[in-house]
């Protein structure tokens, strides 16, 4: 009762000098997210292990999101407008972090975020989603880096994983072409992580000389300014 009558006071000393105060700064506001975390391949929900930490390093939270309610998550305490690290690890999912960035508020609100996870098997084929290089090409085009970045980071944190590059051909019209087009295209793609920190004899490389039977080229004619490019798989050799 007393620490209220403080903050009317506070209030209203401020208000006589012409100053509005935020609600949140007497009160101390707290806002929460919550949302769902789902594994990355197979988009099903996921129980995983997740902290949260402010801009200072220091943990917020500690919990584990639950696969049988849609693998809903619920953190609390967060203050509005500020940044946030939501840090995932598990024994069978990559370490992951991910940036947020609280919006201002001057009431209580839940914000919504959902996770991807990638899961951690051997064997498993992580696909790159966006194609890094042009028709016929082996050089990485111009803003790859952007597309590559989720690699790159979860390779840094995971230290002791060890992937290989896998790419695949635009056709089938020449196995000879097809298989100097992708090994050079994946080690293009080495050479690339080997540049931005990861440990070279963590990259292997494999490039195919047939195209992919998961995701082979349409049969029908693409749209206009569309082409099929080979896709680029990661594959998890071991850890």
């Amino acid at each position: 009762m007393r620490r209220i009558a403080v903050s009317i006071f506070i209030a209203a000393v401020l208000t006589v000098f012409g100053i509005s105060p935020c609600y949140s700064q007497l009160t101390k506001l707290v806002v929460s997210l919550t949302g769902s975390v789902f594994n990355e391949i197979t988009h099903q929900p996921i129980n995983v292990k997740m902290e949260a930490f402010d801009a200072n390093g220091k943990r917020v939270y500690r919990g584990t999101s639950n696969a049988e309610q849609n693998g809903y998550y619920y953190i609390t305490g967060l203050k509005p407008g500020e940044k946030y690290f939501i840090r995932f690890g598990d024994v069978d999912y990559f370490k992951q972090d991910f940036e947020v960035d609280i919006p201002p508020s001057d009431k209580y609100e839940e914000f919504s975020r959902d996770f991807l996870i990638k899961p951690k098997a051997k064997g498993l084929r992580i696909p790159l989603k966006v194609p890094t290089f042009e028709l016929g090409k082996m050089k990485l085009r111009a803003g790859s880096e952007f597309f590559l970045k989720n690699i790159l980071e979860t390779m840094l944190k995971n230290p002791r994983v060890r992937f290989q590059v896998l790419c695949f051909p635009d056709n089938d019209q020449n196995p000879n072409e097809n298989k100097v087009v992708t090994e050079g295209r994946s080690n293009s793609l080495r050479d690339y992580f080997i540049k931005n920190g990861v440990e070279a004899d963590r990259i292997l490389t494999y490039g195919s000389d047939q195209t992919d039977p998961t995701q082979p080229p349409p049969t029908k004619k693409m749209a206009k300014g569309k082409r099929y490019v080979g896709p680029t798989y990661f594959v998890v050799e071991s850890f």
